[in-house]
């Protein structure tokens, strides 16, 4: 990607100073602490990138092929399919903490830090998980969330301000409909992030090995910079309520919203930040859906993968042509035992944010704006 795309930076940074939104406390959590810390972040990984380039000069060469995406609405189910997925050996994926350091040269110092801990009674491993049950007690009731489990490939995006996942911060991303929208920026600019995202991925692919998996519910808007960067893209899309998708995402995007500025939580305005990316994301997926061949994507019904997920899995395998292993069956058949006893306890509908699914419904087929108050 973009060390940062200033365009659109400068433009969230500006916003921020606005009589609407310059509030202390606002201004403190996202201006003094988020946003410098992605920055050092971004710098911090930028350098190992490029000692990768002097160390490991060959991932550049590195073959992706066929690499595999499951595209959904927010809230559908990816997460569930993909941990399904990851379990089989053949497939390579990040997890948090590799699309956050994403450098062949830093996951080779992980893996020696990993192993001297291993040796010396795991005090890294055991203050990882205490950083994981405070950072992501949130998503508790969501999905398990941590930086060793897997993740979207949405931080990748994120660190040079290009994500739809910065609504998370920023409750006024639909001002800059770029951001949703990747597709839609100059050509230039397109094929740079398409050239990044690639390399990103080859690094990722170099340093473990196996047919890259996936996952993004909010990736509709970029899809063509997908498809630039993997022709031969698989693609499995997973259909689901989309008023569901909007209600569930406005609880769960709005949150951080409590915290660094809570005038925004639940007002209209704001949430339709979180609807536009949602909408942004299916009609994305709508449009490209048809542009894939046939034999590169499958599309899947959420209640199916709910209800029958061993069925649906193997319907994904059959179709791909790829092969299980005895292992791989073994443990599908108990991950899908396991998780017909999961309940979710996310509470959700649009009425929470004063919105009515009539108003939800007309927005999302670009037929008017729902009233603001």
């Amino acid at each position: 990607m973009y060390f940062v795309y200033w365009p659109i930076f400068l433009k969230l940074m500006a916003r921020m100073f606005t009589p609407r939104y310059f509030r202390p406390k606002f201004v403190f959590f996202v201006g003094l602490i988020i946003i410098p810390s992605i920055l050092a972040l971004r710098l911090f990984v930028a350098f190992f990138q490029g000692l990768d380039y002097l160390l490991f000069p060959s991932f550049c060469r590195q073959e992706v092929k066929q690499p595999v995406f499951i595209l959904s609405n927010p809230r559908s189910g990816s997460t569930f399919l993909h941990r399904l997925l990851e379990n089989d050996e053949q497939f390579t994926y990040l997890s948090l903490w590799q699309s956050l350091f994403n450098s062949i040269t830093l996951y080779k110092l992980v893996q020696c830090v990993c192993w001297i801990d291993h040796k010396i009674g795991s005090p890294i491993t055991k203050l990882v998980d205490e950083i994981d049950k405070h950072f992501f007690k949130g998503w508790d009731g969501l999905h398990k969330a941590g930086l060793r489990y897997s993740e979207e490939d949405e931080f990748l995006f994120v660190s040079s301000f290009l994500a739809p996942g910065l609504v998370l911060f920023f409750p006024y991303l639909h001002e800059f409909q770029e951001i949703f929208s990747l597709d839609k920026l100059p050509e230039k600019a397109r094929h740079k992030i398409a050239k990044k995202f690639r390399l990103s991925v080859q690094r990722h692919v170099y340093a473990t090995g196996g047919t890259f998996l996936a996952k993004n519910a909010v990736a509709g808007g970029r899809l063509g910079i997908y498809h630039e960067a993997f022709p031969d893209m698989r693609v499995i899309y997973i259909h689901s309520d989309i008023m569901r998708s909007v209600a569930s995402s406005l609880s769960v995007f709005s949150k951080p919203w409590l915290l660094h500025s809570p005038a925004c939580y639940q007002r209209k305005y704001e949430s339709l930040s979180v609807i536009d990316m949602v909408r942004t994301n299916h009609q994305g997926i709508l449009e490209w859906r048809d542009k894939f061949a046939d034999e590169n994507a499958i599309d899947i019904e959420y209640k199916d993968l709910v209800n029958t997920p061993e069925k649906t899995v193997n319907a994904i395998y059959t179709h791909f042509g790829l092969v299980q292993t005895a292992s791989y069956q073994a443990q599908l058949k108990q991950d899908c035992i396991t998780a017909k006893s999961y309940r979710s306890t996310h509470k959700y509908a649009v009425e929470d944010f004063g919105f009515t699914p009539e108003e939800i419904m007309s927005y999302l087929e670009e037929k008017s704006t729902p009233s603001i108050k």
